[in-house]
Order: C-alpha cells, then structure tokens, then sequence
C-alpha cells in the first residue's frame, strides 16, 4: 500500500496547523544526543500488504515504512505543505530513498494485521539535523538564504501632518528588520540621490512598473515601497480651535499621534506584487517630534517584523526562473527542450524568450522553488540532458550536452 499522498499531506497539514505537533516520547536504546545534536521525537505507522506464507518480509516491509513515514514527519516540521507536494518527485529520490540513515533508534509500539494489511507504529528518534542538512542542499528551506539572500530597495514617502519627513524612520527600521534576518538592502545614501526623480515618484504612488525598474537598476530583486503618514491626535484646528477638551484632558500633557502604514513588495523581475501590508499603529510622547517618531518606529518595527518572515516564502511560490541554454544546435532541438522543461515537476509554465545561433533563453513559472531547486531536477533528470554551468537567485546557466557524451 502506498503512503507517499497520504504522508505528504500530513506534512502540509502540519505547517497549516492543522494536524498539530507530532506525538513526543521515549525511545529506548541508541547513542547519547550529542552537545548541539538535533533530534526529534515521533510516532509513525507503516503499512505493506501481507505476503502469503512469508511474514518476516511483511514485517520488514512494514517496518520501512513506518520508518519512512517517521522521516516524512521530520520533513513536514521543516518544510512547507505546498512546497513538498510540488517538490514531491526530488524528495522522494533524495531524502525518503534513504530513510533507515536518519533514524538514530526506534522501539516498536504495535503490530497488527488487519483486511490483507500489516500496520507497524513505532516511535523513532529522528536525526533533524540530518534532514535540515540533505534538504538545505537541495535547497528547499524556507529561509532567506534558501531564496538566494535577495536584495531589496526600501522607498518608503514618509510624512508627518501631512508634510515631508526627512527623519527617515520607517525605512530604517524596514531595513534593520530585513538586514537581521540575512536580507541584503539597498543603501538608503544611493537612494537619496534620486528621490526627487520622476520615476521614483510614480513608484512610491503605486506603479509597479516603475517599482521594479528601479529595483533593476541598483541590482535588487525585490523593490519594497509605501507611504506612511503620522498624524497628532488631538491638534488645533486650523483657525486656532481647539481639538477637543475630552481629547486634551485623556492625554493629560502627552501627544499622542496616530499613522497608517502602506506598502507593497515588488518583484523586479516581472513587477509582480508578491506581498502587500497595511496597518496602523501610534505613539505617545511629552513632544511633537518624540510622539511622531514613536509612532513611526511602531509601525516599521510590527511591519518589519511580519514582512522579514512572509518575504522569502513569497519570493518561493511562483517565483520564475530563467534558463540560459547553450548548445541548442537547431529548431527541433528547442522544441524537445520545451517539451522536456514543461514536464519537469513544479514547472507551471515555459516561455522561450529567445533563440539565436545556439543560444536559447527561456522564462519558467514554478508552483515552488527557485533556480536550486530547479537546477537538481534539470541536471541528470531531463533529455535532452544539461549540463549545469552557474545559479544565481533567479537565473540558471546551462548548456546541452553533445550526443553520445554520458548523461
């Protein structure tokens, strides 16, 4: 009986939180944990179809497989639900194919037959680290540096009653944010030399294009632009009224100001808005100019904070990747190509962007993943085969093998 679907949903059931933690307990035997060793605890059940008159080998069979599903565990604990169903193919050859290694003990909880079926649940003690290791090698954590540490160019129009800012706190705060999470930013002093520019006015009011144009332009993969504007609570009308008595005597001698945060995440690539955020915060203080920057840094802190996590899991899902082809010695040669890259699993779409002499260059949209990834399964696993010259964040550099060369 076969597991994979069922394991791999457990995996992304896990992540959405649905299927909660995985059971902890005690497993007898096997070497002490190590200073710094990571390993978990689980529970799992394997299932084979009863070989008449042989038990030992249902057993054994039985076994694996629990074995194999305690990994699966380990698996979803590290990695996401959408992404190990549409990397299914590469962890199935290079993780689960070697199951037995990652365990480090196991004692057997039960054992039964039931309809033609043999069901071993087991506790094991899994090697993490281990997993962690194999998986990040193929590129498939969740991480930052998993996403190729992108570049992001921080523009943030920033007022304060309605007029400019020069304190730039909420930029700053942006980019300590992404800076402490392994992002690169752009240096705000480069950026300050262009902001009275057209183009960067346009991008902050919300184009996209122009966003992404200037995320090229000073090598960023990411553009991550917005508005924010501060407002005292409780200020003279114009004309010289009052705020209101009720607002004065609640704050007593504190000035408190108020400010909503927008922003947008832009793929430089496509111009792509791959996340979006609006939020409000405020910040109280004994001057106008504490109160505001308070309230500014309240809302880059809450901000920074959920975007440094959200940014690399959006620049995974559908992230598109570009494929430099050498060697492609004719027109049926790029149509075999084509064929073979749309079949690649993850691939959701190919677009040849160009073919001139030998040279070929195609776009690839992908359900999950980045150029890493993508890369494994290209190299040894496609024909006509590939030969894997360079990977950067979002761009591979191949070239065809010549016939009669060893795939």
């Amino acid at each position: 009986m076969k597991r994979h679907s069922a394991a791999l949903l457990w995996a992304a059931l896990a992540i959405a939180g649905c299927a909660g933690a995985p059971p902890h307990g005690t497993v007898q035997g096997g070497p002490p944990d190590q200073p710094g060793e990571e390993v978990v605890t689980v529970e799992a059940d394997g299932e084979a179809n009863v070989i008449p008159g042989n038990k030992l080998n249902t057993r054994d069979a039985s076994l694996m497989a629990a074995q194999k599903a305690a990994v699966e565990k380990a698996v979803g604990v590290l990695v996401q639900g959408q992404m190990v169903v549409s990397q299914a193919r590469l962890i199935e050859d290079q993780v689960f194919s070697k199951s037995a290694g990652y365990l480090k003990a196991w004692d057997v909880l039960s054992e039964k037959e039931n309809d033609g079926v043999y069901v071993t649940r087991i506790r094991a003690r899994v090697k993490l680290g281990d997993v962690r290791k194999d998986l990040d090698a193929l590129g498939m954590l969740i991480k930052t540096k998993k996403v190729g540490n992108p570049r992001v160019m921080v523009l943030i129009d920033e007022k304060v009653d309605s007029k400019p800012s020069d304190s730039k706190t909420v930029e700053i705060g942006l980019a300590k944010a992404l800076l402490e999470k392994g992002y690169k930013v752009v240096d705000a002093d480069q950026l300050a030399e262009i902001r009275s520019q057209e183009n960067v006015l346009k991008a902050l009011n919300g184009d996209a294009g122009q966003a992404a144009d200037l995320a090229k332009r000073f090598g960023a993969e990411i553009a991550l632009v917005g508005t924010v504007n501060a407002k005292q609570l409780g200020a003279p009308k114009a004309g010289g009224e009052g705020g209101g008595d009720a607002a004065d005597s609640a704050m007593g001698d504190m000035i408190s100001y108020r400010g909503r945060l927008s922003l947008k995440a832009i793929k430089s690539s496509s111009g792509q808005v791959v996340l979006a955020d609006s939020r409000e915060g405020a910040g109280m203080d004994i001057t106008q100019e504490g109160a505001s920057i308070r309230c500014l840094s309240s809302l880059a802190e809450a901000a920074g904070a959920e975007l440094s996590e959200k940014l690399a899991p959006a620049l995974w899902e559908g992230a598109e990747v570009q494929l430099a082809l050498g060697n492609v010695r004719d027109f049926s040669a790029l149509q075999k190509v084509m064929t073979a890259l749309r079949a690649v699993d993850g691939v959701r779409n190919v677009v040849n962007r160009s073919f001139a002499g030998t040279d070929a260059v195609f776009d690839l949209e992908l359900a999950g993943g980045n150029a890493q990834t993508l890369a494994a399964q290209l190299e040894g696993r496609v024909k006509p085969s590939m030969d894997i010259k360079e990977v950067a964040a979002y761009r591979i550099e191949a070239a065809l093998k010549t016939e009669g060369t060893t795939p």
